[in-house]
């Protein structure tokens, strides 16, 4: 039997390990997908990738759910922004932890006046703008606000498209658009984080819409202040990353009570006049985000 030289079978082993290309990893296994056209509005699309948590004094927001048939629309215009009782404790990326702190007011405020971080502070009062005339794709109608000066309307829909409407001197016109459909379970990514970040897919991101998210505990859910509250808001990416630290700070809040762990994550268009960006009309599609600590 003739043997092979030591010399040669390392010559051998060279030659195959430089004829095998380098294997390539494929592409990224979950990457982001491509946002795809959905309409627009003019205030939104002129946004850039920073959150944007200005509160507007005149907000008309328009939801509609296809699926069911049904659009409803809702607001008011007032001489300021809502009163926040919470205040901004921490920025992580596109996401703020809002934390609240009980505080009394020497002496005791007025009754149109809120103690807030121990100063009274006037509730902002809305402002008569008279009928309002809403369009749809699929009909029209004119609202009038209720002795409280607010709107409330609902209708029938079927059909994607331009929502506008027109008020004393405003006229704005944004699309309708829908929620953002979950790629993989949301609970699934906050209660499999460990002690690190949650971040939330889905499917379908929009170009030049928007994504905002609010989560807060029972105290919240039943109308009350909680002590730690969270909210983001961002470009429409098919991703949004929430930070582990603020999840740990809602997840100590109060969970003793009963219908509470839903939480608001909305994809949305907004438009405003050019002059006026605190003045808006909102067309939102709205997700359902259940999470209770435990559960």
């Amino acid at each position: 039997m003739t043997r092979t030289p030591p010399a040669a079978l390392l010559l051998l082993a060279a030659s195959t390990l430089l004829a095998c290309p380098t294997q390539d990893p494929g592409p990224d296994p979950d990457p982001d997908p491509d946002p795809q056209p959905g309409g627009s509005g003019s205030y939104t699309k002129g946004l850039g990738d920073d959150p944007d948590f200005s509160d507007p004094h005149g907000r008309i927001q328009v939801q509609t759910w296809l699926s069911f048939g049904e659009t409803q629309l809702t607001g008011a215009f007032g001489d300021g922004p809502p009163l926040r009782f919470h205040t901004q404790g921490e920025l992580v990326g596109n996401c703020r932890l809002m934390t609240y702190t009980p505080t009394t007011c020497d002496p005791p405020c007025a009754g149109d006046e809120a103690c807030v971080d121990g100063a009274c502070v006037a509730w902002p009062l809305r402002e008569d703008r008279g009928d309002l005339l809403w369009t749809w794709p699929d009909g029209e109608q004119a609202v009038s606000p209720d002795p409280t000066y607010y709107y409330y309307a609902t209708g029938s829909a079927s059909t994607e498209g331009d929502v506008s409407i027109e008020v004393d001197d405003l006229d704005l016109t944004s699309s309708t658009i829908g929620p953002p459909v979950e790629d993989g379970a949301w609970v699934d990514a906050i209660t499999s984080r460990g002690a690190g970040d949650a971040t939330l897919r889905w499917l379908d991101p929009i170009q030049d819409a928007r994504i905002r998210l609010h989560m807060t505990d029972c105290v919240g859910s039943h109308g009350g202040l909680a002590t730690a509250e969270i909210e983001c808001e961002g470009p429409d990416t098919g991703a949004l990353v929430v930070p582990g630290s603020f999840l740990d700070q809602l997840e100590a809040g109060d969970w003793s009570h009963g219908e509470c762990g839903s939480h608001r994550i909305e994809r949305y268009h907004a438009a405003a006049p050019d002059d006026d960006s605190l003045t808006r009309l909102e067309t939102i599609g709205t997700g359902s985000l259940f999470y209770f600590p435990g559960m």
